[in-house]
């Protein structure tokens, strides 16, 4: 078959192009977009194609890409295509953004795209990629570790902009591409850039490609093929991954998941290793950051998963962390760290800090003793026998509490252990204190011994204090 009967084929049984579409050519000037260019204008008719061009200058070549730019014009003018011009400056933007340079363009690139699909009112984009860069992209990907839909490559359609975005050109190589150009008296633009060690994509394709090709020379195709194997399944097992994401996630945030362990590792491997990747890419595309495709840690938050660790700690790029605390795992941004809060009870009224609000009011004298009709949201004080002024603060290391009937004391932070008190709560925990700093009650988990009466007090009053909580404590009153 020739060049255009086997691009032709490709696109009719991967459904690309249909007759009276509005398409948009990303075109550089390079071989392989101009190839597209040439091929896209002989079908206009054949096809009823409503046809316009995007060139992007990304501002990193000075004269040189002006001239690119200049070429594709021209060559638009000469066969009346509509063409759109996009100069953007990627030196500034990987500044501010704090991303590489390879990437900022392909961001300000793609932004372009986006602006003339809704201006042209586009049916599809349509750009150059070729077999190679299919064999480049899934190599790259493998040894850098990439999991999920990354280790299939480059699609040949996806959604993009309203629109969609094709690649037509997946089932030929490089080399029949500039045949092609040849063949039609097209005498492409060159990017030096290409040949440069710098960029990794050069180094697959000057070293590792031409070994692939001198060993088979139709290794595009079994590229290609595998690609389109792997995505169909990467689907359905997404798809199952979904399903059971559903199942086992108990709280969802735009910058935080949390959900069940154990739920996550009764379900199969295959779906544990793709519910992670799920919710790290919610994660990260929430954040406006670069989804995360790195296998290796997926495979480490298993790995500590399976540990049978209560708890713990992992760190992933960006700035996400992993909080396992017994049953359950929290992935997000760290929450802001509470700071530590000390404020004097107001007696009688009402008390706000950071954790909730504390109600403070006097009994009737006789009218109750501190043991009855207690709450684990309450507690009862004799108050004529308390060090004042009370307050309420967050634990420090160190403190110790004596639990009413016990003889010795009890590490605060042993009480939250012992009581299954995530780390990030601990933060915010609030503890009564009396004035010469006896804790007198964590609420929800621990009552401190109070002092005892005066032999010769003969009239006692009982205050009431009632915590309620604006945050989830995980109430564990013991």
């Amino acid at each position: 078959m020739t060049f255009e009967e086997r691009v032709t084929t490709f696109i009719n049984d991967h459904h690309l192009i249909q007759p009276r579409m509005r398409l948009v050519a990303g075109v550089s000037g390079g071989a392989d977009s101009m190839a597209l260019l040439h091929f896209l204008s002989q079908k206009r008719d054949d096809w009823a194609l409503v046809l316009a061009v995007c060139s992007v200058d990304h501002g990193l070549r000075g004269a040189a890409g002006r001239d690119d730019l200049n070429f594709v014009a021209s060559f638009c003018r000469k066969n009346n295509i509509i063409f759109y011009g996009r100069t953007v400056d990627v030196r500034t933007y990987m500044k501010k953004r704090k991303m590489s340079m390879e990437a900022a363009a392909r961001e300000l690139r793609y932004q372009a795209f986006r602006e003339v699909i809704e201006q042209f009112h586009a049916d599809a984009l349509v750009l150059a990629h070729h077999g190679d860069d299919q064999i480049e992209t899934m190599l790259m990907r493998a040894v850098r570790g990439s999991a999920g839909m990354a280790r299939s490559g480059i699609p040949v359609k996806r959604p993009f902009a309203g629109a969609m975005l094709i690649r037509p050109f997946l089932s030929q190589t490089k080399e029949a591409l500039e045949a092609y150009c040849l063949a039609h008296g097209i005498k492409p633009r060159t990017d030096a850039t290409n040949a440069l060690d710098t960029h990794t994509r050069n180094r697959f394709r000057k070293y590792v490609l031409p070994f692939l090709k001198q060993e088979n020379p139709s290794v595009h195709l079994k590229f290609q093929y595998e690609s389109e194997r792997i995505a169909e399944d990467e689907r359905l097992l997404i798809q199952m991954a979904e399903e059971r994401l559903k199942q086992i996630i108990i709280e969802k945030k735009k910058d935080q998941i949390k959900f069940s362990v154990p739920g996550l590792l009764r379900s199969a491997i295959p779906l544990q290793r793709r519910i992670i990747h799920l919710i790290l890419n919610y994660l990260y595309t929430n954040q406006m950051m670069q989804p995360l495709h790195q296998s290796i840690h997926i495979e480490n938050l298993l790995q500590f998963f399976r540990s049978g660790r209560a708890s713990g700690n992992l760190y992933f790029p960006g700035g996400l962390i992993a909080r396992k605390s017994y049953e359950f795992c929290m992935i997000g941004l760290p929450e802001p760290m509470e700071k530590g809060y000390d404020t004097v009870l107001h007696i009688p009224g009402k008390t706000l800090f950071a954790a909730g609000t504390i109600v403070a009011e006097l009994l009737p004298e006789g009218n109750c003793i501190p043991e009855s009709g207690c709450s684990p949201e309450s507690l009862i004080i004799n108050y004529g026998t308390v060090a004042l002024p009370l307050r309420v603060r967050t634990w420090k290391p160190g403190d110790r509490l004596t639990p009413k009937g016990m003889k010795g004391s009890q590490k605060v932070q042993r009480i939250f252990i012992n009581k299954k008190v995530p780390r990030d709560k601990r933060l915010i925990w609030p503890l009564i204190t009396d004035g010469n700093g006896n804790i007198l009650w964590m609420p929800f988990l621990r009552r401190g011994r109070q002092p005892a009466p005066k032999a010769l007090e003969h009239k006692t009053k009982y205050l009431k204090l009632t915590f309620t909580s604006k945050v989830d404590l995980g109430r564990t009153e013991a």
